[in-house]
């Protein structure tokens, strides 16, 4: 579901939102029934308030596409005052009760990573979904993904009877340790996000934020098409820097070439779906080369909801 949010009669509110509501959901993919809908109330935050309670997030327009088809929608309803966008997607793809593959980088061997097969496009915005589980006889400056030599990487720092700390690097330019989550021999879930508009990156874990910032700015795209994505190793050049590679397990990671809001993160962490706007990569094995010495389990998702 897509709220316009403009100060305007309730009436003229109901009709309509009807009429957007069958133009939109006309053009969506199956798994995505979008609407518009007026929200008549002018200030934002209690925009964001009703996003929130319906599981929503306030957008903006992520492409030349959606501004026109809503320059198209506005012109057709005689709006030419500034309006407010904010989107719902009303059903995702949910999980099943099908078997996932899990990745095992628990054996400290050379060559246990994996490498994503898929060609990505080259993108100037990124969100990274995963789930996590360090092992917790691990210890020290590890490293979970990296893009590249030096682009894009999550990297982990576990000391013994302190949580999980986590930190981004971003084009060579590494921000500060945050702690996220217990080292407790759990599933963990991690979404991390940059934007090459005004260098703005976060960090979440089970949806909620522990870090961000901004500043990180760079005339590169942050990945694609030309790099490799590696799972479990930092690269140094065409080879891997073995003394930090991750130990522990990965799996269900996913890559958007937009940034999720904190709403969308939030709702793909309490109902265990995957949001498919803006979705470039999804989690299978075949999107993956593995390493000779890489374990690999097919289990349930570890994804628990709490919906």
């Amino acid at each position: 579901m897509h709220w316009l949010f403009i100060p305007i009669l309730s009436l003229l509110v109901s009709v309509q939102s009807l009429l957007l509501a069958f133009r939109v959901k006309s053009r969506s993919p199956p798994y995505d029934k979008l609407y518009y809908e007026y929200f008549p109330h002018r200030h934002w935050k209690a925009a964001e308030d009703l996003c929130k309670q319906q599981s929503g997030t306030l957008a903006t327009v992520s492409n030349s596409a959606e501004s026109q088809q809503l320059t198209s929608i506005l012109k057709y309803w005689n709006i030419s005052h500034p309006v407010w966008i904010g989107r719902k997607i009303l059903t995702h793809q949910k999980k099943d009760s099908s078997m996932i593959w899990i990745l095992d980088f628990s054996r400290s061997l050379d060559q246990t990573y994996a490498r994503l097969l898929h060609k990505f496009p080259s993108m100037s915005s990124v969100t990274i979904c995963t789930q996590l589980l360090f092992n917790p006889n691990s210890f020290g400056i590890s490293t979970i993904f990296s893009y590249s030599v030096n682009d894009f990487q999550l990297r982990a720092n576990l000391a013994q009877g302190r949580p999980v700390q986590l930190a981004l690097l971003i084009h060579g330019k590494q921000g500060s340790y945050a702690e996220a989550f217990e080292h407790d021999n759990s599933w963990h879930s991690v979404c991390v996000s940059w934007s090459q508009d005004g260098g703005r990156w976060a960090l979440y874990a089970h949806g909620h934020l522990v870090s961000s910032g901004n500043g990180v700015n760079s005339n590169d795209d942050i990945i694609g098409p030309n790099g490799s994505f590696i799972l479990g190793e930092r690269q140094n050049g065409g080879s891997f820097m073995s003394n930090d590679s991750f130990r522990g397990s990965i799996t269900e990671l996913h890559i958007w070439d937009r940034v999720l809001s904190s709403c969308e993160i939030l709702t793909m962490e309490n109902e265990c779906s995957t949001i498919s706007s803006g979705l470039v990569l999804r989690w299978s094995d075949a999107s993956l080369e593995m390493g000779v010495s890489l374990g690999r389990l097919q289990e349930k998702s570890p994804c628990q909801g709490t919906v």
